[in-house]
C-alpha cells in the first residue's frame, strides 16, 4: 500500500533552483521502484546547497497535483546515513 510521504536514499545528478534530479533506491512509503527521476523542492529546501555526486537522504511528499517533492533532505556524507532523523522527529 502507498502513501503520500517516503524516503529513500540516493546520489544527486542534477541541481537547478528549486530543483533536484536523484538516482535513488526504492521509495519506502510510497511503493516507488528505484531509479533516476527530478523532483521539485517545497518549503525550505535549498536545492542549490547540494552538487552533483552528493550521497543524500530525503524524504518525499506527495502534492494535489500528484507529483513528488523533496520536503526534506541531507547529505549523508557530510551528517551521517540518519540525518533525516533529527529533521523529522514529529514523525517518530
Amino acid at each position: 500500500m502507498s502513501g503520500d510521504t517516503g524516503h529513500a536514499a540516493g546520489t544527486i545528478v542534477s541541481v537547478a533552483e528549486g530543483e533536484l534530479g536523484i538516482d535513488h533506491g526504492p521509495i519506502d512509503g510510497i511503493g516507488m521502484d528505484a531509479m533516476t527521476m527530478l523532483f521539485g523542492t517545497m518549503g525550505d529546501v535549498d536545492a542549490t546547497a547540494f552538487e552533483e555526486g552528493d550521497e543524500v537522504s530525503f524524504m518525499v511528499k506527495r502534492g494535489r497535483d500528484g507529483s513528488y517533492r523533496i520536503m526534506a533532505i541531507c547529505d549523508t556524507g557530510e551528517a551521517g546515513t540518519d540525518c533525516l532523523d533529527g529533521m523529522m522527529q514529529h514523525d517518530h
